[in-house]
């Protein structure tokens, strides 16, 4: 009984009694880079008071990502420099459950995430729903397609209650302090 039912698997695996959900790779590539450059447009535009000084500047250099189906590519990483105190806004990724995107930012002494996210979401527990049907009736689902969600980049605030604050001067502030312990 055991085989014939890894068989099956086996054979689902294969394509054989899958159903084909086509997704361009492509696009959800371009997507991520265009949100992510985004991202770095609106935290330039946050600290310009401070770049225009000359007391904050940004460097950008080219990583290489590599995603399961995507494949690799090459994203860009912002540096920032705060006299001689440089954090890292370090693309992670765009094939994550519950977000579409993440970058972790890095200073000395810390780590921070801003995911892309439902501009509605409230918390990572927001992001992820589980349902399931008796009889072998599935409920409907609760939340809106994919194809119609607003995203929006937004940072995740420390553990124990983990929540998501949206991008603004004052968090930015907050962040860059958390991560560089000022």
């Amino acid at each position: 009984m055991q085989q014939e039912e890894f068989d099956e698997f086996v054979k689902r695996q294969q394509g054989g009694a899958t159903l084909a959900v086509s997704v361009d790779w492509n696009k959800e590539r371009d997507e991520w880079l265009g949100h992510l450059k985004s991202l770095y447009s609106k935290i330039e535009s946050l600290l310009k008071k401070y770049t225009s000084a000359g007391q904050i500047r940004f460097e950008y250099r080219n990583v290489e990502l590599t995603e399961e189906q995507i494949g690799s590519y090459s994203a860009t990483q912002m540096n920032l420099w705060i006299g001689r105190q440089e954090v890292l806004l370090m693309p992670i990724g765009t094939l994550l459950v519950g977000a579409k995107g993440r970058v972790d930012v890095i200073g000395p002494l810390g780590r921070a995430e801003i995911l892309l996210v439902d501009r509605l979401a409230s918390s990572p527990g927001s992001l992820i729903h589980v349902s399931f049907g008796v009889g072998g009736k599935v409920p409907p689902a609760p939340r809106k397609a994919a194809n119609t969600v607003s995203w929006e980049w937004k940072i995740v605030t420390r553990p124990p209650e983990r929540r998501f604050v949206e991008v603004t001067q004052q968090s930015i502030f907050q962040l860059i302090m958390e991560v560089t312990n000022g």
